[in-house]
């Protein structure tokens, strides 16, 4: 089973502490003989039973739900790990279980805040923009890109909208504003940094720049990286390293510095074959 998102997103924020703490816990779960998907779905239904209560006015008992949801949904990666239970439909099945539950509390919250237009209007565009951030993701993933970025991804998310609704009278406008605007902006992040992989194209006189000379390759793929970072455009990358390949299977011609053959070494070289002729002669007489 592949980690869940936030989970990804929590261990690579802070590498150590993360697996410090659901290591133990995931192999004491896994020693009661409980599944990753088991844990998954439980989570699913949680968040269900959350949804529920925010949308009915109790949003601070549909918070706590929320919270055990979301660590069902944190240790089930944690079992996969100590079991050695991760497969392909594990991962699948996780993903697509945190697309369902972002969609169902935010819809609850949305339901909720009904009768406020500008709080309801916020919490429609925080889950679109939620659903988008994953699907860019995954679509992304789909044809072997990278794109793990943004300043607002799952787990923030989560935390965020667990704080408003624990404390709902003073957070959950500026929350549904955070969640609204830093969405959106994650969107568009991540569309850039798969447009950077894609079709920023080397253009052609730079390459052929860069397969005239060993050197001039070299400095283009400097200049690639610096421009563009070496994380955020790899074709660049790519192209210059596959140039550079390229010029040195190419034959190097000698240096004349003036596009004949080089003339001195033929002249240094012209006595001992003189030599040679005449060491010949004089043998043959």
């Amino acid at each position: 089973m592949r980690a869940s998102e936030d989970d990804v997103a929590l261990r690579s924020r802070f590498p150590g502490y993360v697996d410090a703490v659901t290591t133990p816990i995931g192999r004491g779960l896994a020693r009661t003989g409980v599944t990753p998907n088991w844990l998954t779905t439980f989570g699913l239904v949680l968040t269900a039973v959350a949804t529920w209560f925010v949308a009915n006015g109790e949003p601070m008992v549909g918070g706590w739900v929320l919270v055990a949801g979301g660590l069902m949904d944190t240790f089930d990666g944690a079992v996969a790990r100590a079991t050695g239970r991760s497969t392909p439909f594990g991962g699948f099945y996780d993903s697509v279980s945190d697309r369902i539950s972002d969609g169902l509390i935010l819809a609850g919250v949305a339901w909720w805040v009904r009768d406020e237009p500008r709080v309801f209007v916020l919490a429609v565009v925080a889950l679109v923009a939620a659903e988008v951030t994953s699907y860019v993701r995954a679509k992304a993933e789909s044809i072997d890109l990278t794109c793990d970025i943004g300043i607002l991804e799952r787990a923030e998310r989560a935390i965020a909208l667990i704080l408003a609704l624990l404390l709902h009278p003073l957070l959950l406008e500026p929350v549904m504003w955070l969640l609204a605007v830093g969405g959106t902006v994650t969107v568009v992040q991540r569309i850039h940094h798969v447009w950077c992989q894609i079709d920023r194209d080397i253009p052609e006189e730079l390459l052929e720049l860069a397969v005239a000379d060993r050197a001039w390759s070299r400095a283009f793929l400097r200049a690639a990286r610096r421009f563009y970072g070496e994380y955020n455009f790899d074709p660049a990358v790519d192209s210059a390293q596959r140039a550079a390949q390229v010029t040195d299977e190419l034959p190097r011609p000698e240096p004349d510095g003036g596009g004949g053959p080089d003339r001195l070494q033929q002249a240094r070289s012209a006595p001992s074959r003189r030599g040679e002729v005449g060491g010949g002669d004089e043998a043959g007489t």
